[in-house]
């Protein structure tokens, strides 16, 4: 079998669409349900996908988790399926990535507590899209004419641990006007993985290790990371 270092658990829409995205940045994944019947309408699509009983940790190994694969997927319809594969993945390998999808804060949590890498919580972002809808209307629109995923990308930019940017609240940097991106928000690992949502009101102060998560056009997104790099970014401060 072909070692591929990315799997998807769970057949949805949601599985699908990531299988696809990842396929067209050069990742090849593939995708496995307990559930046959959504295997065979997957595999008429033309996505590689596979049946598996992931309550078995030995079939868990035979594709590859604790060996050669590096990240993993839960986008299992049901929580607990992804609740689940979360438990035996990381007990299988504590350096493995997971990234789950999740229904609710409670369980978010519970997912980051079974050993969930990132968890993403697809009412929330729905919900900060409907207030980028709001408060940049040309910058939606940019993404629906691009169509999401193709033209644009997703990306963490760390703060370097020598950056002067350090103390800066991020609000200060006005990254919005002077990069054509959306600033979803930070990741203060100090205070864990989740995503502290830059349309929550929350002026963070950034220290040096922090993530910038954005949205935007790939030349765009790889501006603004030379600038941070290179420590060239201004700020407003007084």
């Amino acid at each position: 079998m072909a070692r591929r270092e990315t799997l998807i658990f769970g057949c949805s829409a949601m599985g699908q669409e990531v299988a696809v995205q990842l396929a067209e940045r050069g990742i090849e994944a593939y995708l496995y349900s307990n559930d046959p019947d959504e295997v065979g309408a997957v595999l008429a699509k033309g996505l590689q996908a596979g049946v598996i009983d992931h309550t078995d940790d030995d079939k868990l190994r035979h594709i590859g988790i604790g060996k050669w694969v590096k990240t993993i997927f839960c986008l299992f319809s049901e929580e607990p399926q992804n609740l689940f594969v979360t438990l035996s993945a990381r007990a299988l390998d504590p350096n493995l990535k997971i990234i789950c999808v999740c229904e609710s804060v409670s369980s978010g949590k519970k997912l980051m507590t079974a050993g969930a890498t990132k968890v993403i919580d697809p009412y929330e972002i729905s919900g900060h899209r409907v207030h980028e809808l709001i408060a940049r209307p040309y910058l939606v629109e940019m993404l629906e004419n691009t169509v999401f995923g193709k033209h644009i990308d997703i990306a963490e930019i760390e703060i370097p641990q020598t950056s002067s940017l350090s103390g800066t609240p991020m609000d200060d940097l006005k990254l919005s006007k002077r990069y054509n991106l959306i600033v979803m928000g930070v990741v203060d690992l100090e205070l864990g993985r989740d995503l502290i949502f830059s349309s929550r009101g929350v002026n963070h102060s950034l220290d040096c290790g922090d993530l910038l998560v954005v949205i935007g056009p790939s030349e765009e997104i790889a501006r603004l990371r030379e600038d941070v790099v290179q420590d060239r970014l201004e700020c407003d401060r007084l």
